[in-house]
């Protein structure tokens, strides 16, 4: 898996994408039942770098033909050194690594960032996210402003930092 910026030529390929998820898969990453992404919200996530937020295709090549297997959103919040994400892997490849390979990335994006945690919502029915997180090493909590939600949460460490300087330099 190769992972890529998500530009604003990709919107139609990231509606489809989010097309194409289960409704389970789509309710789980977005929070809520919906069958596309809102227009706002598709704007959104394919301007790159607006707002300190930054939006990521998983992609994998078979026959010279480029496959959206995953994304991944997250946002720096400057003034608290938190750097939020959401992340969605598509039905077929969950339970290949993509997901843990999708956090361990996002931890040296979040390092490279500035960030000082990172964090994430699930719905609190969402076992396979919560397992995740909690085999990544972040606390899962409660939701302060919602009981559906758990929040997972990690401080980003200097060895993140040293990974994501390398990272930069390659």
């Amino acid at each position: 898996m190769r992972l890529r910026f998500v530009t604003p030529g990709d919107a139609e390929a990231l509606q489809d994408y989010v097309r194409s998820l289960s409704p389970r898969s789509r309710n789980k990453r977005f929070l809520g039942a919906l069958s596309e992404l809102p227009k706002a919200v598709l704007d959104d996530f394919v301007a790159l770098g607006r707002n300190d937020r930054y939006s990521l295709f998983g992609v994998m090549e078979h026959d010279g033909v480029e496959s959206i297997v995953a994304e991944a959103r997250y946002a720096l919040d400057r003034s608290t050194g938190r750097v939020e994400f959401g992340l969605s892997v598509h039905d077929r490849w969950q339970g290949h690594g993509i997901g843990p390979a999708l956090i361990a990335d996002l931890e040296r994006r979040a390092a490279a960032l500035g960030g000082v945690t990172l964090s994430g919502d699930a719905l609190r029915t969402n076992d396979v996210m919560i397992a995740l997180a909690r085999k990544a090493g972040f606390t899962i909590q409660p939701h302060a402003d919602d009981w559906t939600l758990v929040r997972f949460e990690k401080g980003v460490s200097a060895s993140h930092v040293h990974v994501a300087l390398l990272d930069l330099m390659k």
